[in-house]
């Protein structure tokens, strides 16, 4: 993608009618901007339609506020559901077209780039080392745009068709919300073991005597998986060993086996309900798709945390060389690395105004960033009407259940501690490393995320109510907020303002 560098911030793009879909991360610009410039790539191998016009992504404080318009979401999604109904195979074919990709990937990072010296490797080498990896990155996470597409684009969709084809199925029943919500639960429920479940079980068979690997090796597979978009952390032996001893209470042999069971569960629930009921072909296979993707979906995740492994070590040696610290490098795109050493584009006065905040559009013909007053012109363009009194509010049902509890909102993984036992935890979205607040919640609310998203998956592994897609729950509850959570029928109501509780 080639940078617009010195072109000024076009805020026409930004337009007063769009709609935008909004997600929150822990990011820097050269981890989560990748994304960015592996979407705007031309494919064969990507549908028609599945291109985004935009990406659009404010930076400060660590924190990156991530916005898709909801037009790219809609077009691609309608393109993707009319593959579907011509091909029930359409997630396997996709797939397929990006696994080459997936596999260069790995191997570069398990088994080439722990031979390589970097402190030997010239100047030249080292940045044509750089733009090797890069380009190897950007073509195994070109498929992002395919597989948020279809699942931040559908669920509605998905959601909509399970109820109906329920109803006309059984005319003589009035079916409640809590056994439609419970339908939808089962029918987009995970099948496949995430990464990090496969770490926690991994980690529970050494403790429990079940497995012959030894903590040292387990900490050589899995020393990443408390890494971001923002940045790269070594966990070490120790670390892992603290994990397991945190409860020494816990009866780790019902938790492996409740972890190991999940998946299997869900797959025979799941079989049960499409035997039961005559779904349309188009919902089994949509079903499927969503099923599939979430598959991958999390194959992108690992990608992304041992990116920041790969691309943090990479950085800091052409950083040692250069003269500049990493935490300047990471608000740098990809293509200007190669820049930034030999004509030292863009200076460190730039970076440094990045850092302070900037925003950063993508487009197909290239990408542009704004720093300063640009920043809150642009912000305000994104805000959308004042949200009047609200008590109560919708989403999509993710792990049913009904809680009560206090509010606590997490706008970063470093505010995590802040959710107390039984509190409800409120964000625009979670992460990985957004876990140990999980498992305190007594429910999850998010503005965002679809039916194979983290709050989804997590939620119902932990057997808690979750409440996903409600666009407005960071905006219209506050800390210390008292509400209801009923994921049966989901609904959220605020039964006590903080303020009248503190009254």
């Amino acid at each position: 993608m080639r940078h617009l560098a010195g072109s000024a911030f076009p805020f026409s793009l930004l337009g007063k009618n769009r709609e935008w879909y909004h997600q929150r991360f822990d990011a820097a610009p050269i981890f989560l901007f990748t994304i960015a410039d592996a979407e705007m790539q031309r494919e064969t191998r990507k549908p028609a339609g599945a291109y985004p016009e935009m990406r659009l992504c404010f930076f400060s404080d660590g924190r990156a506020d991530w916005y898709l318009e909801a037009t790219d979401l809609r077009r691609a999604a309608d393109a993707l559901v009319d593959l579907a109904r011509r091909d029930a195979q359409i997630a396997s074919t996709l797939r397929r077209a990006w696994q080459r990709d997936e596999r260069r990937f790995e191997d570069f990072v398990w088994k080439e780039f722990p031979k390589i010296n970097l402190g030997s490797l010239t100047n030249t080498q080292l940045l044509r080392l750089w733009t090797r990896y890069y380009r190897l990155v950007l073509a195994c996470l070109s498929s992002t745009g395919i597989i948020d597409h279809f699942a931040l684009g559908t669920d509605d969709l998905i959601h909509e068709m399970v109820q109906k084809e329920l109803q006309a199925q059984t005319p003589g029943k009035q079916w409640t919300e809590t056994e439609l919500a419970e339908a939808f639960t089962i029918a987009t429920a995970p099948v496949c073991r995430s990464f990090l479940n496969q770490a926690e079980i991994d980690l529970l068979r050494i403790a429990t005597g079940r497995s012959k690997q030894s903590l040292h090796q387990y900490q050589r597979q899995y020393f990443w998986l408390r890494n971001s978009y923002l940045s790269s952390r070594t966990v070490t032996v120790d670390e892992f060993q603290q994990k397991l001893g945190a409860d020494d209470e816990r009866d780790l042999d019902a938790e492996l086996l409740k972890i190991e069971e999940a998946p299997k569960q869900n797959k025979v629930r799941k079989e049960i309900l499409l035997q039961q009921y005559s779904f349309s072909p188009l919902l089994r296979t949509l079903l499927k798709v969503s099923e599939d993707f979430t598959a991958w979906q999390d194959a992108r995740k690992r990608t992304t945390f041992l990116h920041a492994h790969v691309g943090s070590m990479l950085l800091e040696e052409i950083g040692r060389r250069s003269g500049h610290a990493l935490e300047q490098l990471k608000y740098v795109t990809g293509f200007e690395v190669e820049t930034l050493v030999s004509q030292d584009r863009p200076p460190v006065e730039e970076l440094e105004a990045r850092m302070q905040g900037s925003v950063f559009l993508a487009t197909p013909e290239g990408y542009y960033v704004g720093t300063g007053s640009e920043v809150e012109k642009a912000r305000k363009m994104m805000r959308g009407p004042e949200r009047g009194d609200v008590h109560d509010f919708r989403g999509l049902p993710a792990s049913l259940g009904k809680a009560r509890g206090k509010v606590a909102i997490v706008r970063s993984s470093s505010e995590i501690a802040r959710v107390s036992q039984g509190d409800v935890l409120v964000a625009v979205m979670t992460r990985p490393d957004y876990i140990a607040g999980m498992k305190r919640a007594c429910a999850i609310v998010t503005n965002e995320g679809g039916i194979t998203s983290h709050a989804s998956i997590v939620s119902r592994e932990l057997g808690i109510p979750c409440i996903i897609g409600t666009k407005i729950a960071t905006e219209v509850l506050l800390d210390g907020d008292w509400i209801e959570v009923d994921a049966n029928r989901g609904t959220v109501t605020i039964l006590q303002r903080a303020s009248d509780r503190m009254a």
